[in-house]
């Protein structure tokens, strides 16, 4: 479309007063998906996070880094490491509210699509499984495959019907503040130049090279034909307003909360905000993470250990703790503490904050001090009573 076409849209014909039609700019707003937006940065951080973790698995009651270790820590299948393949199952688990894992020639792999049967009394079985362009020409029974559900309501359907009402309100605000600001006039056309034979050309000039320079410019001087006189308007509804900017933040961070409400992780923590930024980061691991990570490792207990092997010791426990960043110098009253009281041991507690472990004897002891001695054993000039 040509610029002069475009001019005509939004100006009248056979009028000698031409104005602005703000009613057709509005339609060519570019649509900003909030929703989009805001959901991926939450399943994001979430999905990021879980990656962190680290899945222990322990044999007779002792922890043990077997096969099964380092299948959901470094190597589930070919094409993926272990932060790949946990981002990945936990994306899809709350993008759609449900995912499956089929092991394949001693691989975990993560469906793509699929369909359930359900039935009242009898096991639960999986068709049609998919991965890429690979299609399983299987029936997987449900004690065959680890399957996650977040709960009955689709979460993603529901934030999308919510956030619809807030994609609207902020294209309107975004429509406001770029009209407040955007530059406005008033073209006066004369008898004495539409009877000019070089009218026409003139005009076409005018509309299709002047005038798009001329607002394009930073700095520049209009030069108009006899019978042409443009006027800017230059009034406060020309100026633009932090009202406008005010509401687009407003928006923003309400669709944002109601997301975090969603996943039941804190909004600050959502937005970015790095004020009390521990407290927030232990309430995001409480309410949002330990419920995801306590779904998948009892999943796994009991589809790849069973129940005999879980009562005799032998599990999978997923270890949040590696989530948080540890600072050994602001915690070395804390880690002392720790071993004074025979808690833990010194390699422990080294593992815990991404040290490597000596695996001395010593390292490996339990200690005690004094301090935490049976109190019946204590011995002195002090009555006990």
């Amino acid at each position: 479309m040509k610029f002069l076409d475009w001019v005509k849209d939004f100006f009248g014909v056979d009028q000698s007063t031409v104005y602005l039609n703000q009613q057709a700019i509005a339609t060519q707003e570019t649509q900003l998906a909030i929703e989009t937006f805001a959901i991926s940065s939450a399943v994001n951080l979430i999905s990021s996070a879980v990656s962190k973790c680290e899945f222990k698995t322990y044999l007779n009651g002792k922890e043990l880094k077997g096969d099964e270790y380092y299948l959901w820590n470094v190597e589930p299948n070919k094409n993926q490491n272990s932060s790949q393949f946990i981002q990945e199952l936990v994306s899809k688990l709350l993008y759609n509210n449900e995912c499956l894992v089929i092991e394949v020639n001693g691989q975990l792999i993560v469906a793509d699509s699929f369909y359930q049967n359900e039935y009242a009394t009898l096991e639960n079985s999986f068709v049609n499984v998919a991965k890429g362009t690979m299609s399983f020409n299987k029936t997987f029974r449900m004690s065959e495959v680890l399957y996650f559900k977040l709960g009955n309501d689709d979460i993603r359907v529901l934030l999308s019907n919510l956030l619809k009402g807030y994609n609207s309100l902020l294209n309107m605000a975004i429509g406001k503040y770029r009209r407040s600001g955007g530059r406005k006039g008033i073209l006066d056309i004369d008898s004495t130049a539409t009877g000019n034979p070089e009218y026409q050309k003139r005009f076409d000039d005018l509309m299709n090279n002047r005038f798009k320079k001329y607002f394009e410019a930073e700095n520049a001087v209009l030069p108009l034909h006899k019978g042409f006189n443009y006027e800017e308007q230059n009034g406060e509804g020309s100026k633009k307003s932090t009202s406008e900017m005010v509401d687009i933040s407003s928006i923003t961070k309400e669709a944002f909360e109601r997301v975090a409400q969603a996943f039941r992780m804190p909004p600050a923590l959502l937005r970015g905000d790095i004020a009390d930024i521990g407290k927030l980061t232990d309430n995001f691991l409480t309410f949002c993470i330990d419920p995801i990570v306590d779904m998948i490792s009892e999943e796994a207990n009991r589809k790849r250990f069973g129940k005999n092997a879980f009562l005799k010791g032998s599990y999978l426990k997923v270890d949040t703790t590696c989530i948080k960043h540890s600072d050994i110098f602001s915690i070395s009253e804390a880690f002392d503490k720790l071993v004074a009281s025979g808690g833990y041991s010194i390699d422990e507690l080294r593992i815990k904050v991404g040290d490597t472990p000596l695996n001395m004897p010593w390292s490996r002891k339990h200690w005690m001090t004094k301090n935490y001695q049976d109190i019946e054993n204590l011995k002195g000039g002090e009555n006990i009573e």
